[in-house]
């Protein structure tokens, strides 16, 4: 049986740079590129940019494409269309025309973005379009080498998991990918199946918005610094805050688009260091605010300006700051649905329940945030979606996270406490007062390859075994495997849990919740931690606790790989 390395290699039309980079690969590296094919799930791909069936490239890009085409024919009668955005990343224009050719090769138009543009903006367009779905060619916030690929239902939603398998089932039945010859880009847009666009959805896009949040009366003092990190970000960040009545000054080395992320150490918005040269101009001209969306803007970190210095606020604490702001400002009623995760610390939770807001628990990933707003029945309104993984959303308009609806609405908020002279110290000191004093941390383990991820594998399934005695010292009562869909309280009894089959473990108790999560994006072991107390020495206490048995019981399996 001929390999599919064999394949690849007598394939007589791989481009030039592939077949130089076939020749060179050694041992170890040709069996990462092609032991396996590249995971299709509901994140879509990510992974690593090179030749190989484990690798993203034309080939995986088109396969997956071929797998989406079928999709989309078998589910509608037509005209089909599926709009195509692309982020700064190498290769990524050329995988998102790789991706508008296998459309066209199927008779389905491709709308695609003449130059890079945001995740939220393609979720924008999908339902502006009336498209049927759509495709995002991106790894988010991922290092250089890394890109992906991103589908889109047709309410703009990223695709849940039971869409997302039969796509892969359909990829199966496309055994052909590396031989099918695509007709020409410049035959297919001569011929219209392929429509590049830019202002057509991106004039609406900003106007909307605009909308979110009430023009600004700045006298001045409150001034905000962005960065797009150099990313998708540059398309809109600064303007819609200069349009919302702001003064902002942007971070000039970063607004150029740069596949290879030089400024940074990573190009992510939860990472301090992603804020340095935006925190240097900040102490130039005094900026109260500083903000940095990661290369897909989807994602928006915040640093504001507090007691002498700039306070960086995690993913969760921020979300449960808008949604504190957003109930004391605006309308709320009884009808109003705040959407959140399983892993996002509860602190929200509790600011919702306490204002009689309900609250929808999803598993981690905003695709489950955007699927549950077109489940909400007519008697409910969505107010706020947030994930502690910087990710808010305000509006269904779009049906991801969007860092510009962030944006708006965050900027609003600190102009406002700005204004009345309140330091944002005083605000969360005032929340952990009435809600309890909260710790929250993510560990990340970074695991690559096949190796890696076998032993992701070995420590979820010693976790499922030993977690009960495990964590006996954290007063930990209840436990939830959603793999198996099952949990025990803390009498013992068992229930049923309603959200899909994940791989992941969660533990809770009345002070706190540990969740352990396989990444679904990175080659990384995932564990959040969220400790609440009256007391901060306590939650202090019980978090570091929690930590050292977690990181203890993790390099048991890592430091002898």
């Amino acid at each position: 049986m001929i390999s599919d390395f064999e394949l690849w290699k007598n394939h007589p039309g791989l481009p030039i740079d592939y077949r130089r980079e076939l020749d060179e690969l050694d041992e170890l590296s040709r069996r990462e590129a092609f032991a396996t094919n590249i995971e299709f799930g509901t994140g879509g791909m990510r992974g690593i940019m090179g030749v190989g069936t484990n690798r993203i490239n034309e080939y995986t890009i088109k396969w997956a494409t071929m797998g989406l085409a079928c999709f989309v024919v078998s589910r509608s009668c037509g005209p089909f269309k599926v709009a195509i955005a692309y982020d700064t990343r190498g290769d990524s224009k050329r995988f998102a025309r790789v991706a508008a050719q296998t459309l066209g090769s199927y008779g389905i138009v491709a709308y695609l973005f003449k130059e890079p543009r945001p995740t939220p903006e393609l979720s924008y367009a999908v339902r502006r379009l009336k498209a049927q779905a759509g495709i995002v060619i991106t790894a988010s916030h991922n290092p250089p080498i890394y890109n992906g690929y991103k589908i889109y239902d047709s309410q703009g939603c990223q695709f849940i998991p039971d869409l997302a398998d039969r796509v892969s089932e359909l990829m199966q039945g496309e055994s052909d990918y590396l031989s099918r010859v695509l007709p020409s880009y410049e035959d297919l847009l001569s011929a219209g199946t392929i429509v590049e666009i830019d202002h057509e959805i991106d004039d609406p896009y900003l106007d909307f918005l605009t909308t979110l949040s009430p023009k600004s009366n700045n006298d001045g003092s409150f001034k905000i610094v962005y960065t797009p990190l150099h990313g998708t970000g540059a398309a809109f960040g600064a303007l819609l805050l200069e349009k919302l009545g702001y003064e902002v000054h942007t971070v000039m080395a970063q607004m150029v688009p740069d596949p290879l992320f030089a400024t940074v150490a990573s190009p992510n918005p939860e990472d301090k260091r992603a804020f340095i040269l935006a925190e240097e101009l900040g102490h130039k001209i005094n900026a109260t605010l500083l903000m940095a969306t990661d290369p897909d803007a989807d994602r928006l970190g915040i640093a504001v300006w507090s007691q002498g210095q700039y306070r960086y606020l995690s993913g969760a604490l921020l979300g449960a700051l808008l949604l504190d702001y957003i109930l004391k400002t605006r309308p709320s009623t009884q009808d109003d649905v705040l959407i959140t995760t399983i892993v996002t610390p509860t602190l929200g939770q509790m600011i919702a329940k306490a204002h009689g807001i309900d609250v929808i628990l999803t598993l981690t990933g905003f695709k489950f945030i955007g699927d549950q707003i077109a489940r909400l029945p007519p008697s409910k309104r969505f107010l706020f979606g947030y994930e502690e993984s910087y990710g808010f959303l305000f509006s269904g308009e779009v049906r991801d996270k969007d860092a510009f609806q962030g944006m708006a609405i965050a900027s609003e908020m600190f102009a406002h406490y700005h204004k009345k002279k309140i330091d944002i110290g005083e605000v969360i000191a005032s929340l952990y007062l009435t809600y309890g004093y909260f710790v929250d941390e993510l560990l990340s383990y970074e695991l690559r390859g096949l190796d890696g991820l076998a032993t992701i594998n070995r420590v979820m399934k010693s976790l499922r075994k030993q977690a009960a005695t495990l964590f006996r010292d954290l007063k930990i009562h209840t436990y939830e495997d959603y793999l198996f869909s099952s949990g025990i309280d803390s009498k013992g009894r068992s229930y049923v849990l309603r959200l899909p089959v994940s791989d992941v473990v969660r533990l809770l108790g009345d002070h706190g919740s540990i969740v352990f999560r396989p990444s679904g994006t990175e080659p990384k072991l995932k564990v959040y931690l969220s400790f609440h107390y009256e007391d901060e020495t306590e939650a202090k206490r019980m978090a570091l606790l929690a930590k050292s048995i977690i990181d203890r019981f993790v390099k048991g399996f890592t430091e002898n790989e």
